[in-house]
Order: C-alpha cells, then sequence, then structure tokens
C-alpha cells in the first residue's frame, strides 16, 4: 500500500510538469556586454498569459524577499566563457546582481534583470555572441516555475 501511494505521488509530480510553464512567455531578451567589470547583463521581459498572479506575496520579518526570481543557465558554449560557482550540483554562473517585478498580474509583462561576471581572458565580441545560448528558469521562492529557451 506503502508503495502505490509513492508510485501515485511520484507520477503525480512528473505529470505536473512546472506549475506556470504554460502561462510565462518570453517577450524580449537585450544583452548587454560591460567590458570594465567584465559582466554580462541580460534584461528581460516576461508576460504572464494566464488568469492568475504570478508570484507569491507575503509578509515575512526580511526586507528583500524578491518573489519572482530569473536565473539564466547556460548552454555548454556559453559555460565556457563564464565564471561558474563550485560546490553546487545545479550548473550556475557568478552573479553580479539581479533584480525585477517580484509578481506578475495576468495579461501584463515583468521586468528582470541578471547580471553574471564572465572570464577575465573572454573576448567581449565572443561572449555577445554566445550570450543566448542559455536557457532562464523562473522560480518564485525555491520552486521552479517555467523554463525558457532565451533563443
Amino acid at each position: 500500500m506503502v508503495r502505490l501511494l509513492f508510485l501515485i505521488m511520484i507520477s503525480l509530480f512528473l505529470l505536473s510538469g512546472f506549475s506556470h510553464q504554460n502561462h510565462l512567455k518570453l517577450i524580449d531578451v537585450d544583452t548587454t556586454i560591460i567590458v570594465p567589470e567584465k559582466i554580462i547583463r541580460y534584461d528581460l521581459k516576461i508576460k504572464n498569459t494566464g488568469s492568475t498572479t504570478i508570484g507569491t506575496e507575503f509578509d515575512y520579518p526580511g526586507y528583500k524577499y524578491t518573489g519572482i526570481e530569473v536565473v539564466v543557465v547556460p548552454n555548454k558554449k556559453l559555460e565556457q566563457f563564464m565564471k561558474m560557482l563550485p560546490n553546487t550540483k545545479y550548473k550556475k554562473m557568478k552573479p553580479a546582481g539581479f533584480g525585477g517585478t517580484g509578481r506578475i498580474p495576468p495579461d501584463k509583462i515583468g521586468d528582470f534583470h541578471a547580471e553574471y561576471i564572465y572570464k577575465h581572458k573572454s573576448d567581449s565580441d565572443k561572449i555577445k555572441k554566445m550570450a543566448l545560448n542559455a536557457k532562464i528558469i523562473v522560480l518564485d521562492g525555491t520552486n521552479v516555475i517555467a523554463e525558457l529557451p532565451l533563443k
């Protein structure tokens, strides 16, 4: 009985996918190379095509709850140019800053930005060409709610 319940729970998890995958559309991506700081900046516009607000809002004792977070995950072509964080099971570029609208109301567009540090010996022209060789993951707290390709 316990095994059956476990199999049902795993099946429901796999079938559910990301909770807002079909309601988030990447509208625009602009990349900027900031050469003196060795930073690549992504400015992203994401539209909520669903009928409910995306992004949890709750009262908590801190000051900087960001709500929705957008993370750029490089593919192998981009990864070779970027500084990567060690000691994690996730593929993470070294961040330099991020921000954006914490929530996206129905039929509205949220603006987000993410900045990452590239390797000192990397050519900025090559970085610019490789910048879209990645995907974004959209998180609400610790939950991944969507994955969207940059190309």
